[in-house]
Protein backbone atom coordinates (compact mmCIF):
# COMPACT_ATOMS: atom_id res chain seq x y z
CA UNK A 1 0.00 0.00 0.00
CA UNK A 2 1.13 3.67 -0.71
CA UNK A 3 0.58 6.46 1.58
CA UNK A 4 0.07 9.94 0.50
CA UNK A 5 -0.45 13.12 3.22
CA UNK A 6 -2.29 15.94 2.04
CA UNK A 7 -1.47 19.43 1.97
CA UNK A 8 -3.43 19.63 5.07
CA UNK A 9 -0.68 18.08 6.65
CA UNK A 10 2.85 18.75 7.63
CA UNK A 11 5.64 17.43 4.71
CA UNK A 12 7.43 16.18 7.36
CA UNK A 13 5.03 14.10 8.46
CA UNK A 14 5.57 11.12 5.32
CA UNK A 15 8.93 10.97 6.20
CA UNK A 16 8.44 10.84 10.08
CA UNK A 17 5.88 7.98 9.78
CA UNK A 18 8.39 5.85 6.86
CA UNK A 19 11.39 6.23 9.22
CA UNK A 20 9.72 5.09 11.91
CA UNK A 21 7.60 2.43 10.20
CA UNK A 22 10.49 0.63 8.65
CA UNK A 23 10.69 -2.87 9.69
CA UNK A 24 7.53 -2.59 11.77
CA UNK A 25 5.09 -3.45 9.02
CA UNK A 26 5.72 -6.38 6.31
CA UNK A 27 6.54 -4.40 2.78
CA UNK A 28 3.05 -5.25 1.25
CA UNK A 29 1.17 -3.15 4.13
CA UNK A 30 3.98 0.17 3.71
CA UNK A 31 5.30 0.23 0.11
CA UNK A 32 5.98 4.00 -0.56
CA UNK A 33 5.17 6.79 1.98
CA UNK A 34 4.67 10.29 0.36
CA UNK A 35 3.16 14.25 0.62
CA UNK A 36 1.63 15.28 -1.78
CA UNK A 37 3.88 18.14 -2.62
CA UNK A 38 6.44 15.45 -3.40
CA UNK A 39 4.80 14.12 -6.20
CA UNK A 40 2.42 16.64 -7.23
CA UNK A 41 2.90 20.76 -8.13
CA UNK A 42 1.44 23.12 -5.22
CA UNK A 43 -1.91 24.36 -5.81
CA UNK A 44 -3.10 21.07 -8.08
CA UNK A 45 -6.52 20.38 -7.61
CA UNK A 46 -7.51 17.33 -5.55
CA UNK A 47 -9.53 15.61 -8.59
CA UNK A 48 -6.19 15.77 -10.71
CA UNK A 49 -3.66 14.31 -8.16
CA UNK A 50 -6.94 11.49 -7.35
CA UNK A 51 -7.02 10.70 -10.97
CA UNK A 52 -3.37 10.53 -11.37
CA UNK A 53 -3.14 8.12 -7.56
CA UNK A 54 -5.53 5.80 -9.44
CA UNK A 55 -3.12 4.80 -12.64
CA UNK A 56 -0.73 3.98 -9.17
CA UNK A 57 -3.15 2.25 -7.20
CA UNK A 58 -2.99 1.26 -4.60
CA UNK A 59 -3.42 4.23 -2.88
CA UNK A 60 -4.23 5.38 0.68
CA UNK A 61 -4.54 9.29 1.86
CA UNK A 62 -4.42 10.80 5.37
CA UNK A 63 -5.92 13.98 5.53
CA UNK A 64 -6.93 17.29 7.60
CA UNK A 65 -9.50 17.95 4.59
CA UNK A 66 -12.93 16.97 4.55
CA UNK A 67 -13.44 16.74 1.12
CA UNK A 68 -16.47 18.68 1.16
CA UNK A 69 -15.80 21.33 -1.23
CA UNK A 70 -16.51 21.51 -5.06
CA UNK A 71 -19.93 20.07 -4.85
CA UNK A 72 -19.11 16.81 -3.99
CA UNK A 73 -16.39 16.20 -7.15
CA UNK A 74 -13.68 14.79 -4.08
CA UNK A 75 -15.63 12.35 -3.15
CA UNK A 76 -17.02 11.12 -5.98
CA UNK A 77 -13.27 10.87 -7.14
CA UNK A 78 -12.62 8.96 -4.21
CA UNK A 79 -15.16 6.50 -5.33
CA UNK A 80 -14.22 6.39 -8.81
CA UNK A 81 -10.87 5.85 -8.48
CA UNK A 82 -11.20 3.18 -4.80
CA UNK A 83 -8.77 5.41 -3.05
CA UNK A 84 -8.82 4.95 0.76
CA UNK A 85 -9.24 7.81 3.02
CA UNK A 86 -8.13 8.43 5.76
CA UNK A 87 -10.05 12.28 7.25
CA UNK A 88 -8.75 13.56 10.86
CA UNK A 89 -12.03 14.50 12.47
CA UNK A 90 -12.47 18.52 12.54
CA UNK A 91 -11.18 17.94 16.65
CA UNK A 92 -7.73 17.59 15.19
CA UNK A 93 -7.66 21.03 13.99
CA UNK A 94 -7.48 23.03 17.67
CA UNK A 95 -4.73 21.17 19.22
CA UNK A 96 -1.14 22.10 18.87
CA UNK A 97 1.43 20.75 16.44
CA UNK A 98 3.00 18.61 18.85
CA UNK A 99 0.01 17.00 20.58
CA UNK A 100 -1.23 16.43 16.69
CA UNK A 101 2.27 14.32 15.82
CA UNK A 102 1.78 12.32 19.15
CA UNK A 103 -1.92 11.44 18.91
CA UNK A 104 -1.40 10.43 14.73
CA UNK A 105 1.89 8.14 15.91
CA UNK A 106 -1.04 6.12 17.97
CA UNK A 107 -3.23 6.20 15.47
CA UNK A 108 -0.80 5.39 12.38
CA UNK A 109 -0.31 1.25 12.99
CA UNK A 110 -4.46 1.13 12.67
CA UNK A 111 -4.78 3.09 9.61
CA UNK A 112 -1.82 1.48 8.02
CA UNK A 113 -3.34 -2.29 8.90
CA UNK A 114 -7.03 -1.26 8.03
CA UNK A 115 -6.03 0.61 4.35
CA UNK A 116 -6.32 -2.09 2.23
CA UNK A 117 -9.55 -3.10 3.34
CA UNK A 118 -11.57 0.91 2.42
CA UNK A 119 -11.17 1.19 -0.92
CA UNK A 120 -13.91 4.14 -1.93
CA UNK A 121 -14.23 5.41 0.83
CA UNK A 122 -13.51 7.84 3.61
CA UNK A 123 -12.82 7.28 7.21
CA UNK A 124 -12.73 9.60 10.12
CA UNK A 125 -10.00 9.58 12.35
CA UNK A 126 -11.62 10.67 16.00
CA UNK A 127 -8.56 12.44 18.26
CA UNK A 128 -9.57 9.87 21.22
CA UNK A 129 -8.16 5.98 20.53
CA UNK A 130 -11.27 4.52 22.19
CA UNK A 131 -13.65 6.08 19.92
CA UNK A 132 -12.97 4.16 16.88
CA UNK A 133 -13.13 4.62 12.86
CA UNK A 134 -16.21 5.59 11.47
CA UNK A 135 -16.57 5.09 7.76
CA UNK A 136 -18.36 7.88 5.94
Amino acid sequence: MNFLFDNNLPPSWAATFVAASQRKFPAAWLADVHHLREKFPAGTPDVFWMEALEREMPWTIISGDSFRKGQGAERRAIRAYGLSVFVLQASWAAMPYWAKLAQFSLWWPRIVELAGTVKGNTVEVPWRLSSGFRTR
